[in-house]
């Protein structure tokens, strides 16, 4: 018998996998794919042209970089020169450089005023987020039954916030539950730089500019790297060679990999265990028995769907249908003939152009044409010009495209999952020619130079990524449902309420993305578990 058995082989359910390896458990990941990664993938989609398929990159947390010696299992970081670009229409392209001094240059071109706050502001946002980013490198406290680690892990982050000054402190307090494009406001003039700031606060997230606590979505972000412009980190061979080499450190610790395996129920031994997870029962029909279960899986599809909810109380399945998780980002892919040429960069020759848009291109009509793309996916549409975060990695990365082609990775911002009067299969063509369009209209001629498309809507992320109502966070990472509100109340500390059953996705705090802190702290958690079992 095993002793773990991990649902999905996702970046934290290997991270939380090797983890329980090298503590000594025999553990085995299944995962339904193909291939182990989750959304950290790199797929073909025209021969010889390689592109990351959901997430840009990911931003694996530095500690486990080392700790699970990623780098020797083939693990190379691209840092590109430039954090965001944000073309405009008909005027200069704003460049927000990696070296501080340079992109407070760039910024001077829009407005002095905003040269001399950005330093500041930039500054401010690396000394409140590192605040946020104590906690999020903690496990939440308990409510009901606070534990000593518990306490002095509480005041160590309160002795962080009283370090921080007090205006410092004042600006976490207030920024929180503000809406981004206030925050955004309240230290620049100039619309490219607050749009390009504020975007930051939306991805992935069904919140506009406007609204109330998009702030905190920024901050969160922003925390890892305490900057607002949190680019994560590009990989050599695009995503999917971090789900390489985090599988060859699982396997390295002795973790048992299984593709093609999909979980279809997870077992509960309720005569022999009061309620107990004792294995799972794949789609095939077998049966793995296991001591304990690891779900990968968001808390929704795991707690409604793996699980019979006759072994949950009423109110608690309530709960967990309620959680948040109204997907509004799709994802398209292209090939393309060519580097695209935007309009503000043309003075710029062919190498200085490259090096501007190696980074994060985000492109908007102002936050006032953010919120409009918002509006349209409230009442069930999309707009016909959506918010377009892209980046080209195949400039830092020449070998995922031909030599003089590109590859294009493009976030398409407010699909909404629930399409009114229509679904995503019969608009799927319409919203690839709708982001095309809008991307040619700050780069023309890039709707010549496509040679191939994928596109991947939010529907898609439920049926083949198992993304439950395609939000790729595992759920809105939003005030009310972050910290010891994650998943839910009175389960944020990655159990459930059936006993040997714990959650390790990105469904979990601190819920940030693809740098496998989800999946730790619920190893660690796990293994404490495990042990103090043993130890009755």
């Amino acid at each position: 018998m095993r002793d773990v058995i991990v649902i999905g082989g996702g970046v934290n359910g290997l991270v939380t996998a090797t983890l329980l390896a090298k503590a000594g458990l025999k553990t085995l990941v299944l995962e339904r794919g193909d291939r182990v990664g989750g959304c950290a993938r790199t797929g073909e989609i025209a021969p010889g042209f390689r592109c990351p398929t959901l997430a840009h990159a990911a931003a694996i947390d530095p500690s486990l970089l080392r700790s699970l010696g990623l780098v020797r299992h083939g693990l190379r970081i691209v840092r590109p020169a430039v954090d965001a670009c944000a073309p405009t229409r008909d005027g200069p392209t704003l460049v927000l450089w990696h070296d501080a001094a340079r992109a407070t240059e760039a910024i001077r071109a829009f407005s002095a005023k905003d040269a001399e706050q950005y330093p500041r502001f930039v500054n401010s946002f690396a000394r409140v987020t590192a605040v946020l980013r104590a906690v999020c490198a903690s496990e939440p406290p308990s409510i009901d039954d606070p534990t000593a680690l518990d306490l002095i892990e509480m005041l160590k982050t309160g002795r962080k916030f009283r370090a921080l000054g007090r205006a410092d402190a004042y600006r976490l307090l207030r920024w929180m539950p503000m809406a981004v494009a206030d925050l955004a406001g309240e230290w620049c003039e100039s619309e490219p730089l607050r749009a390009t700031i504020a975007a930051g606060g939306l991805l992935g997230s069904f919140l506009g500019p406007w609204s109330a606590g998009s702030a905190a979505i920024l901050l969160l972000l922003g925390a890892e790297e305490g900057h607002p412009v949190a680019n994560g980190w590009f990989i050599a061979g695009g995503p999917g060679a971090l789900a390489d080499a985090l599988a060859a450190a699982a396997r390295q610790a002795g973790v048992d990999i299984r593709t093609g395996a999909d979980v279809a129920r997870i077992n509960i031994r309720d005569e022999e265990a009061q309620g107990a997870a004792g294995g799972v029962t794949l789609s095939n029909g077998e049966e793995i028995a296991a001591r304990a279960v690891v779900s990968n899986a968001d808390p929704k599809r795991t707690l409604l769907g793996l699980l019979d909810p006759i072994h949950l109380a009423p109110e608690l399945v309530r709960r967990a249908r309620n959680i948040r998780t109204h997907g509004t980002l799709a994802k398209i892919n292209y090939a393309s003939s060519s580097l695209p040429e935007f309009k503000g960069l043309s003075a710029l020759d062919a190498d200085g152009q490259a090096a501007a848009l190696s980074g994060r291109i985000r492109l908007a009509a102002g936050i006032d044409g953010i919120e409009r793309a918002f509006d349209a996916a409230k009442y069930g549409g999309f707009a016909e010009e959506p918010w377009i975060e892209l980046t080209i990695p195949s400039i830092a990365d020449p070998g995922l495209a031909p030599r003089g082609r590109h590859v294009v990775s493009t976030y398409v911002q407010y699909t909404p999952y629930h399409l009114r009067g229509t679904n995503w299969d019969a608009e799927r063509d319409r919203l690839a020619d709708a982001a095309t369009r809008t991307i040619a209209q700050y780069a023309p001629g890039f709707a010549a130079s496509v040679l191939a498309r994928e596109v991947i809507t939010p529907l898609d992320l439920e049926r083949t990524y198992g993304l439950t109502g395609g939000h790729v966070f595992h759920g809105e990472l939003a005030l009310d449902q972050w910290f010891v509100t994650r998943p839910l109340l009175g389960w944020a500390r990655y159990g459930t309420p059936i006993r040997n059953l714990y959650l390790c996705g990105s469904g979990t705090h601190p819920g940030t993305g693809l740098n496998g802190r989800s999946g730790a702290l619920a190893a660690r958690a796990i293994i404490q578990a495990i042990r103090g079992s043993q130890a009755r």
